[in-house]
């Protein structure tokens, strides 16, 4: 009895939701693992951009109003969450018009990602939990944000409503932008996992070839068919390493916006939690629901930051544990064959050769040691802004 694909059936939906909201510009048929330019998803897909932008333009034109936040606020509020609604609605703007300007890269790259899918179709299960928790987790933040708008309406009137529903749709947009990041990077890290297996098969096989007696005729075969299969690994690995760099091509400039929008939005809400503590919410007209939803979100928001960020750290962990393999070649106890040498040597060489690393915008590399100074400074800016506040408000 065949089982039921409940991962299949999750990846299916995130993909109609991306293609709901404006997101998806071209099909993909699920039955043959191809990508598609259709007609009528393109014509939906201008459609609701279009009505984005008019949307956005219609409320550029309106003066900014803060009661979508708060209703009483000091000026360093104002400023605050300015830039923080400005920011997300920069990057929701930017990720649509950047799925136009990238849509062939994207059709190309989806292309082969269906293509290496289909030939080891087990990375969906070995990624099944992670893409349930994703998915799960964005899920709930997007609920939570439409929870927010709606009780932000409620209490403020029905003026506010085109402004909070746009607020959402583009959070709905970056959420969604960057699950579809998170799930490719997460298809990469299975197939490392698979790499990692078979390039630990081949060096135990060659080990213990180079410990036996090398009889001619049987020894030169054994050692061409291990050859080949590092050569398939190398071929495999660049292929991998060259998907996740277009990957980050594509998104440079987004994710640049999102790690400031991460920065500013961790900054802010240490400063909004200090309000809240210090003003209390009957001074900043605020309800208890309202503040269990905000704080509710930020959990979520926090989560999916967290999942997004650790993705990335784990794929250069394999990465690196990769290299770490190939390093048990200099234990074999006698010269094995030129081919398988060279093999040996060649895969080390492409990884020297090409480092794997995840730049934004060619301004600073995403490691583990720059993840806790961009935390240290969060803190540092976080505790400058309540001592401005506790200073001149």
């Amino acid at each position: 009895m065949e089982m039921f694909d409940w991962v299949g059936l999750l990846l299916k939906a995130a993909y109609y939701y991306g293609q709901i909201i404006g997101l998806c510009n071209f099909k993909i048929d699920w039955q043959r693992g191809r990508v598609v330019a259709a007609q009528r998803s393109i014509i939906f897909a201008i459609a609701i951009n279009v009505l984005i932008c008019m949307v956005v333009l219609l409320q550029i034109s309106k003066k900014f109003n803060l009661d979508s936040y708060f209703s009483k606020v000091n000026q360093l509020h104002q400023y605050v969450i300015i830039v923080m609604v400005s920011l997300r609605m920069a990057s929701g703007v930017s990720t649509i018009l950047n799925r136009w300007h990238q849509r062939a890269q994207l059709m190309r790259m989806a292309e082969c990602v269906f293509r290496l899918f289909l030939k080891k179709p087990q990375v969906k299960q070995m990624s099944r939990w992670a893409i349930l928790v994703k998915l799960s987790v964005a899920v709930v933040s997007d609920f939570l944000q439409m929870a927010i708008s709606i009780d932000s309406v409620g209490r403020l009137g029905s003026k506010q409503f085109v402004g909070m529903a746009l607020e959402f749709w583009m959070s709905a947009i970056i959420n969604m932008a960057l699950s579809q990041y998170y799930l490719i990077i997460l298809f990469v890290r299975a197939y490392y996992h698979l790499l990692k297996t078979e390039l630990r098969q081949v060096i135990h096989e060659s080990q213990m070839l180079s410990e036996t007696y090398p009889r001619r005729g049987a020894f030169m075969t054994k050692c061409c068919f291990l050859a080949d299969r590092i050569d398939n690994i190398a071929k495999l690995q660049n292929e991998l390493q060259s998907i996740v760099a277009q990957l980050n091509q594509m998104f440079d400039l987004q994710g640049m916006m999102v790690y400031v929008g991460y920065y500013i939005f961790f900054i802010s809400t240490n400063y909004i939690t200090y309000s809240l503590a210090k003003n209390g919410i009957e001074q900043l007209h605020l309800t208890v629901r309202a503040v269990a939803l905000g704080f509710s979100w930020c959990f979520f928001y926090y989560m999916d930051a967290i999942l997004n960020l650790f993705v990335i750290l784990n794929l250069l962990d394999d990465h690196k544990e990769l290299e770490r393999i190939l390093e048990d070649r200099t234990l074999f106890t006698s010269a094995l064959d030129v081919r398988l040498e060279q093999s040996f040597e060649s895969i080390q060489l492409q990884l020297i050769r090409n480092p794997f690393k995840f730049e934004v915008l060619d301004i600073f590399t995403i490691t583990r040691s720059s993840s806790a100074a961009m935390m240290g400074s969060i803190i540092t800016h976080s505790i400058f802004l309540i001592q401005y506040d506790m200073e001149y408000f």
